[in-house]
């Protein structure tokens, strides 16, 4: 295969990837992207999986169904920050492309996130979440929240314990996040599945690359 033919190959492939992130973010695909990030979130955490042990439940909340883990699943981004008109965008300047260096972009440096930043990042997320529950009389105590951090951020894992007190108080039954590569299950109550309760705490990177990370 030629330079030019493997060069077209490869951005044919960046436009059907393009095209396929805006058809997941819509409405019709939502339980997939669950889906997804909970098997992202497994990778990440070392533990082992079969696509189907990953459930869409039949009812909300939750969201997902792991064995015993009942997973709501929300995302964190930054402010602003529309991922659907993102990715539409994404896919017009690579559908316009003639080469690869047309896609070419300037590097922005990650923010760098301490445990305790991370906690008060996602907070917010978490309060709303519960607050919605707590309107409709159903007690997240039953529930395990997983927040996606959907950022251009890298996590400092050694950095110290961080606060937890503006989390527990949401009445979750653990709190994880997912910050490729990383899993952090920020806390987990005695009623949570023993799993969980094994690698809360500490963030784990299971897996350093993200090649493939929500496939199911």
């Amino acid at each position: 295969m030629s330079h030019g033919e493997s060069e077209a190959l490869w951005l044919a492939t960046l436009r059907d990837e393009a095209a396929d992130t805006v058809e997941l973010l819509t409405s019709a695909r939502k339980q997939e992207r669950e889906r997804r990030t909970c098997a992202a979130f497994l990778r990440c955490a070392g533990v082992g999986f079969t696509a189907d042990q990953i459930v869409s439940s039949r009812t909300e909340p939750p969201d997902i169904v792991f064995g015993r883990t009942l997973f709501e699943i929300t995302v964190v981004l930054p402010p602003g920050r529309r991922m659907h008109d993102e990715w539409r965008d994404t896919t017009a300047r690579r559908t316009a492309a003639q080469q690869i260096g047309d896609l070419i972009e300037p590097y922005v440096h990650p923010e760098v996130l301490t445990r305790e930043t991370l906690v008060h990042m996602i907070s917010p997320a978490s309060e709303e979440k519960a607050s919605r529950y707590s309107a409709r009389n159903i007690s997240c105590r039953e529930y395990d929240l997983l927040v996606y951090v959907n950022w251009n951020a890298v996590l400092q894992p050694e950095s110290p314990d961080p606060d937890l007190d503006a989390v527990l108080c949401h009445g979750w039954r653990s709190l994880s996040v997912l910050l490729p590569p990383y899993s952090y299950v920020v806390f987990a109550t005695p009623d949570a599945p023993q799993w969980l309760r094994d690698i809360a705490g500490t963030p784990t990177a299971a897996t350093r690359t993200t090649c493939g990370l929500f496939d199911l």
